[in-house]
């Protein structure tokens, strides 16, 4: 086909001249690899034509209806009126020489599922480079950080390869363009781009809650708005306050229903966590999705995990009644391992208290990291596997002051550790220590110290 590229076709029915060129933005895989370019009505062959320099006929108008330039016989009608007939008209000059069905992507309304057609019109823009430069150098130089660290490829690609950003809308409703006489609004991702300085205050940069608490430190978001969102939001940051909105970004995995399919309350696929809520209880609904974080992308969600976390609250409850009742009848003075090093421990103490130690300082860890789904399974297993299943088994038989002593240590960093993974039950837990910090909540009481903390 080489040979064609340069010459001159005709468009039936309207006999108008169109030039043959290449581009290697076509698929050739898909079907002939020729087609035709329409710039005025496809975003990608806008930009073919751009490069091409090619005519632009837009044919159809904001009211879905032809245009004049669809020819005198057509303007007027709908897209799929003109299509069947244009159809007609070919069969009629005998140009067709089969009709048949393919797949094709196409753009749908989101709220109404009609066929959208791109046209040509009249927009704001947004120049990008030196935003995008912004954004980028905060992440070169480490002021930014994505948890995972794979998804910096996704921001950096697209801060790469980015366009000037078209900001305004069409809509009925939204965020008016602040200009004389504009009837448009801002895209909403445009708005929603300034949600961490305004909502504290900004414009006014003189706002308490703005020089109080901002910059934030963390943003926990899904990976399909990293460019719509995060990015947005730390250009816009820096170019407003001159300072990022936030330090850390958490990319969470996806929730898809068992089967892989992703959850839509419009396709009926989506699961009420209220439901589970009830079904199960807040902490275990809260355990199960946060056990299955293991820096997956994607979370196939089960009622297995949540049903084990159902278990886990009872088998805590559980301890906690054993321990208490264990040491109803004695004072208890170990608040920290300098303490317990003077009792005299037997080597299963000794044993549990330094997988206690161990078990505080991967969750400290984990947690620094945003790494929860492993704390999380770090801190069950110490629970049910070394504190209930052994230690709590060798108590049993024990009444010496030192067992009973570290039994209630134990439970007490037990319940702190837990306490961001299952809020409910810890703190009601907490409420029933005699021992507490200045009888605080457990929310707001001292985390854990490990031995080396204490040396």
């Amino acid at each position: 086909y080489k040979d064609l590229i340069g010459s001159i076709v005709i468009l039936p029915i309207l006999k108008r001249e169109i030039p043959v060129i290449s581009d290697i933005a076509i698929d050739m895989g898909f079907g002939t690899g020729a087609v035709k370019i329409t710039p005025a009505n496809d975003m990608l062959d806008f930009l073919i034509g751009e490069k091409n320099k090619l005519p632009i006929y837009q044919v159809i108008n904001k009211y879905g209806k032809m245009t004049e330039l669809a020819g005198k016989d057509y303007k007027g009608l709908n897209i799929k009126e003109a299509r069947e007939k244009i159809i007609s008209e070919l069969e009629k000059q005998n140009l067709i020489e089969k009709i048949i069905d393919y797949n094709h992507r196409i753009s749908k309304c989101y709220r109404c599922s009609s066929v959208i057609e791109p046209i040509l019109s009249n927009q704001w823009f947004l120049k990008m480079d030196k935003l995008a430069k912004k954004a980028k150098k905060a992440l070169q130089d480490r002021k930014i950080f994505f948890h995972p660290k794979h998804w910096e490829k996704v921001y950096i690609d697209w801060l790469d390869n980015i366009r000037d950003w078209c900001i305004s809308r069409q809509l009925w409703w939204g965020h008016k363009i602040p200009l004389k006489g504009e009837s448009d609004v801002l895209d909403t991702w445009f708005s929603s781009a300034l949600w961490p300085i305004v909502s504290l205050g900004w414009p006014d940069k003189n706002a308490s809650d703005l020089k109080e608490f901002y910059p934030t430190q963390v943003l926990t978001t899904s990976r399909d708005i990293i460019n719509l969102w995060v990015t947005m939001m730390i250009f816009s940051g820096l170019e407003f306050t001159g300072k990022k909105p936030f330090t850390d970004i958490i990319i969470h995995p996806t929730v898809l229903t068992i089967d892989g399919k992703r959850m839509s309350k419009s396709l009926g696929t989506g699961i009420d966590p209220m439901i589970m809520i009830e079904k199960y209880g807040a902490d275990a609904t809260r355990f199960g999705l946060i056990y299955q974080m293991m820096g997956v992308q994607n979370i196939h969600f089960s009622e297995d995990s949540i049903m084990a976390g159902k278990k886990f609250a009872n088998k805590l409850w559980n301890i906690s009644r054993f321990v208490l009742q264990k040491t109803e009848n004695n004072k208890i003075q170990i608040k920290n391992y300098k303490q317990i090093i003077k009792l005299k421990l037997e080597k299963e103490d000794e044993k549990i208290l330094k997988k206690l130690d161990r078990t505080i300082k991967s969750v400290n860890k984990d947690i620094d990291k945003y790494r929860f789904g492993q704390a999380l399974h770090t801190i069950y297993n110490f629970v049910w596997h070394d504190f209930a299943d052994k230690y709590i088994e060798y108590s049993k038989n024990k009444e010496n002051n030192e067992v009973k002593q570290i039994l209630y240590f134990i439970l007490i960093n037990i319940i702190k550790i837990l306490h961001p993974f299952m809020p409910f039950i810890t703190e009601e837990l907490w409420n029933k220590l005699e021992f507490k910090e200045k009888n605080e909540l457990l929310i707001i009481s001292l985390w854990p110290e490990t031995i080396d903390n204490e040396k």
